[in-house]
């Protein structure tokens, strides 16, 4: 097993490939150990990389990223994650975070600024970089997340159902994201699907839910959210579906036992 680090330096795992990848941009064939920062980029071959804290990532063909002890920071390509909440996946700017034991989802880098989710098992919660939750991206449904140029990081413009409890207002979405709702009076509203613009701004307290400073809000109709439908949360075109990133994780074939 090949290592690259300076002396002294601490292994937080292993990687292995079926064929050749890159470790810190040193060609490994086989085996290597992990340190914090390493960086791994695979070719043709998958790679399996095993954290000492029992979290596992399958890096797709062509992918790049940094690897730390609680986070990988994906740069190019796909990977397939299987952690506790305890570690994170950092993508263009998002962090997606298990929100329970064994769960296993891939995350995708895509063309046009954009990331797609999809849970395998458990459920991943996605936020921006100012803390602001977009989704909760539950098994089977794959979300993506397109970045807008420019956009305003506080904006908001999308469709939920309004809900009364213990003296405040909240907005739910389709992807299991809760807003409080402040800035105008929603009480008409409880019970019913709702098309709301406004800002929307991360607030501590209210069990960790992002304050949604309502400008317009009107009924959405009977039939309330549509498959596919899509929010512009916090300057990202946020958009779910059923059962597409379950193929995904077909693309990643296993890795070979790492030798001890």
């Amino acid at each position: 097993m090949l290592s690259y680090a300076a002396a002294g330096t601490v292994s937080i795992g292993t990687a292995s490939a079926r064929g050749e990848m890159r470790v810190d941009n040193y060609p490994v064939k086989g085996n290597a150990t992990l340190f914090d920062g390493s960086v791994v980029e695979t070719g043709q071959a998958t790679a399996s990389l095993r954290l000492n804290k029992g979290t596992e990532i399958t890096m797709s063909t062509s992918s790049r990223g940094t690897l730390y002890s609680d986070r990988l920071v994906l740069q190019r390509g796909e990977s397939e994650l299987a952690a506790s909440s305890s570690f994170q996946l950092d993508a263009n700017g998002l962090r997606v975070i298990p929100n329970e034991a064994n769960s296993r989802g891939v995350v995708s880098l895509k063309d046009g600024n954009t990331v797609e989710v999809a849970s395998l098992a458990g459920s991943f919660g996605v936020s921006n970089g100012h803390g602001i939750m977009l989704a909760n991206v539950r098994p089977g449904r794959v979300v993506s997340f397109a970045m807008q140029a420019g956009a305003n990081p506080e904006v908001f413009s999308g469709v939920g159902l309004v809900s009364f409890e213990n003296g405040t207002y909240y907005l739910t979405t389709d992807e299991d994201v809760k807003y409080v709702l402040t800035c105008k009076d929603s009480h008409k509203f409880v019970g019913d699907k709702v098309a709301v613009s406004g800002t929307v701004q991360a607030t501590p307290g209210q069990g960790g839910a992002s304050m949604l400073c309502i400008k317009t809000m009107d009924i959405n109709g009977a039939s309330g959210l549509s498959k596919g439908t899509k929010w512009l949360i916090a300057g990202i075109i946020v958009g779910g579906g059923v059962a597409a990133g379950i193929a995904l994780a077909n693309r990643n074939s296993p890795p070979p036992p790492i030798s001890r």
